[in-house]
């Protein structure tokens, strides 16, 4: 059950899908630019879906019904809302191309932008141990995946954290995969006029 909304104003958050005890499935990640809990709107249950904090940060909590009201109150924020969870669907649609037809290097490399494009500055703070866990393979095959980066000079590892070096490289490695959910957000959200509910 969800108690609450967040609205990230630093940190990633994650949506995951458990699929079982061993397997848990990254659907969605959340960063500056969006919420948790955009289903308390419709009341429809979140289908198990859990939100975890990938990094230290924080974020502003509006309870259902406050949120509720303001929706009601304020029609282009409602606007923008159902524009950001229609986005949500691109962004988890993205995902499952990847983690369907991807390969583990496309895989690692889409995982590490997203976590880039969320943060300040270049260090991302993560084990190879997490994230294998969020695309879903061994930890070794991400350690030799990393060191593959690593001599292309996209990226450093060390212990603990990755820091990105060179983001057009991880961006070809990551191919068709990585662009068009973040391109759509700025289509649909980011560049959205004044008056665009209006001309809707």
């Amino acid at each position: 059950m969800i108690h609450s909304a967040l609205f990230v104003e630093e940190g990633v958050i994650s949506v995951i899908f458990p699929l079982s005890p061993a397997v848990n499935v990254e659907v969605g990640m959340i960063g500056r630019e969006g919420m948790t809990g955009i289903s308390l709107l419709t009341d429809a249950s979140p289908a198990r879906f859990v939100a975890e904090a990938r990094t230290d940060g924080w974020a502003l909590e509006i309870l259902p019904d406050a949120l509720k009201a303001l929706v009601r109150q304020d029609e282009e924020l409602a606007f923008r809302l159902a524009r950001y969870d229609a986005w949500r669907n691109v962004q988890s649609a993205m995902i499952a191309a990847s983690g369907r037809a991807g390969n583990i290097e496309q895989n690692l490399a889409r995982e590490l932008l997203m976590l880039h494009d969320r943060i300040d500055g270049d260090k991302i703070v993560a084990t190879h141990d997490e994230l294998g866990s969020y695309i879903n393979v061994r930890r070794a095959s991400v350690t030799e995946w990393l060191h593959v980066f690593e001599g292309e000079h996209w990226i450093r590892s060390k212990r603990g954290y990755v820091e990105i070096v060179d983001r057009p490289g991880l961006e070809a490695a990551a191919g068709d995969f990585y662009g068009a959910a973040e391109n759509a957000w700025f289509d649909m959200l980011a560049k959205l006029p004044p008056d665009a509910m209006a001309a809707q």
